[in-house]
C-alpha cells in the first residue's frame, strides 16, 4: 500500500510540474481549455491537440527576443509523444495544402526552438497563396509589435475536407491574437482560401466566433 502510494504521489507530482511548464505560455498563465485536447508542451509554445481528429486547435507562445532568430531548417518531422501515430509530412504530398505553422518558424531564437515549430502537431493544411502572402505578411507585422504573448488558432468544421492517410483535418479559416505588453489585445482572422485577405478584427467579435474562451 505504502508503496503504491508513493507511485501516485509521484504521479501527481509530476503531473503539476508538466502543467505548470505548459501553463507559462497561455497569457499570463491563464489556461485555454478545449475539451478533447491534448496539451504538447515545447520550449516556448504550447499546442492543444485534438487527438481525434488529428488536429491542432491552438498554439500559444511567449514572444521571442526580436534580436535572436534562429536559421530556417525545414525539418518537418512527425511527434513522438503522440500516443496514436502523429501526422506526417508525407499527409500533406500532391494534396495542394502548405504545412501551414500555427507557432511560425520564424518566431523561434534558438535551433531547439526552430526544430519544435516543425513538428507536424504544429501543422495545419493552409492554402498555398495564404500561407506564403497574406499570412506571412501579419506574421511579419505581428513581429514588429511589443508583443508578450501571441495565440494561434485554427477553426474546424466537422465533416471536414481531409488529407493523408492519417485524415489530417482542413481548418475553414485561422485566426492569431496578439497580446500587447500594455495589455491590449490586436485580433486578425482569415479564412482558409488562396484568395483570402487577413482583416483586423476585435477580439470580442472573434470570442463570439469560437467555442472556447481566451484569456482576456
Amino acid at each position: 500500500m505504502k508503496t503504491k502510494l508513493i507511485t501516485f504521489l509521484t504521479s501527481l507530482l509530476c503531473f503539476n510540474v508538466y502543467a505548470t511548464e505548459c501553463d507559462q505560455f497561455f497569457p499570463n498563465g491563464k489556461e485555454i481549455v478545449i475539451p478533447g485536447t491534448t496539451a504538447l508542451c515545447n520550449s516556448f509554445f504550447v499546442v492543444l491537440f485534438d487527438t481525434k481528429h488529428e488536429a491542432p486547435m491552438v498554439s500559444a507562445e511567449i514572444t521571442q527576443p526580436k534580436d535572436q532568430r534562429a536559421n530556417r531548417t525545414n525539418d518537418f518531422h512527425g511527434d513522438s509523444r503522440l500516443k496514436n501515430d502523429s501526422p506526417l509530412p508525407s499527409d500533406y504530398d500532391n494534396s495542394g495544402f502548405d504545412r501551414g505553422h500555427m507557432t511560425p518558424a520564424a518566431d523561434a531564437s534558438t535551433p531547439k526552438q526552430m526544430s519544435e515549430t516543425f513538428l507536424m502537431t504544429n501543422m495545419t493544411p493552409q492554402a498555398p497563396k495564404l500561407n506564403r502572402v497574406a499570412w506571412r505578411l501579419m506574421e511579419e507585422k505581428v513581429r514588429g509589435m511589443d508583443s508578450k504573448y501571441i495565440v494561434t488558432g485554427a477553426i474546424y468544421k466537422y465533416p471536414a475536407k481531409t488529407i493523408g492517410k492519417h485524415n489530417v483535418p482542413v481548418p475553414v479559416s485561422y485566426y492569431k491574437v496578439v497580446y500587447l505588453k500594455d495589455g491590449k489585445k490586436v485580433a486578425f482572422n482569415a479564412t482558409n482560401l488562396n484568395e483570402a485577405d487577413v482583416t483586423e478584427i476585435s477580439f470580442e467579435h472573434l470570442q463570439e466566433m469560437l467555442e472556447y474562451k481566451l484569456p482576456n
